[in-house]
């Protein structure tokens, strides 16, 4: 029992040590996100209903005084058609400024801001390839990222404005492919929502090339294609 103990032991301070990852939760998934009509936040559910494989339902609440496209619903409808059986994601178009989620739904008051969504789904699921909160230094990184991504999403920015956010983003990757280092986060998938749903005529070149091979090099982010309403260079749509 003693020897038994001592070795539970040592592997626990060991696992501590080394920073071994948690397993990604593969429980059914249930959450509910409310957006405006056109909000990046529309195509950050068919990517994280990818990444989970779940389904989409899609609802338009009395608030809402936008007309829905029906494309969009109907590409959103599509989403893992055929491999998987359940619904993890509620989609609700209303009159609201900025994106919120809620978990567990009637139970708890909602939480704002299409960051905060993402980070909420990267630890719910133990996604700590997309946001790895023991890895401090990236983390934070991310973070400050997210916190300029964010900055599109007020009201009224003018187009000089989104052109300064836009090239802020892009400095970010002079030295790696991804805004926060050689791999797919939080930060791209908020960002690459934001220009997926932005007039491609605001959007730098550089930011094109970023999102073109943002799409074609991760599984996840492949969904965004049908919702692109231009081609990026190379990218097959």
């Amino acid at each position: 029992w003693y020897q038994r103990r001592v070795a539970i032991t040592a592997g626990k301070i060991e696992a501590d040590c080394c920073g071994v990852k948690a397993a990604e939760n593969t429980s059914k998934f249930d959450l509910v996100v409310g957006c405006s009509v056109g909000s990046p936040a529309v195509y950050m559910t068919a990517i994280m209903a990818r990444k989970v494989n779940c389904l989409i339902k899609v609802f338009s609440h009395s608030t809402n005084t936008k007309q829905v496209d029906s494309s969009i619903t109907n590409k959103l409808l599509r989403v893992n058609k055929g491999e998987t059986d359940y619904c993890g994601i509620n989609l609700i178009y209303k009159d609201t400024s900025s994106p919120y989620f809620m978990a567990c739904p009637g139970r708890q008051v909602a939480v704002s801001g299409l960051s905060n969504i993402l980070r909420f789904v990267a630890r719910e699921r133990k996604y700590s390839s997309l946001y790895d909160e023991q890895d401090l230094l990236n983390a934070a990184l991310i973070d400050e990222i997210l916190s300029v991504v964010d900055s599109l999403e007020r009201v009224n920015v003018s187009a000089s404005e989104i052109g300064t956010i836009l090239n802020t983003l892009a400095s970010y990757l002079k030295s790696s492919s991804y805004l926060a280092g050689d791999a797919l986060s939080i930060a791209d998938i908020a960002l690459c929502c934001h220009l997926t749903a932005m007039d491609s005529k605001l959007i730098p070149n550089s930011l094109r090339t970023y999102l073109s091979d943002t799409v074609k090099g991760n599984y996840e982010m492949k969904v965004l294609k049908a919702f692109l309403n231009w081609t990026p260079a190379g990218l097959v749509v």
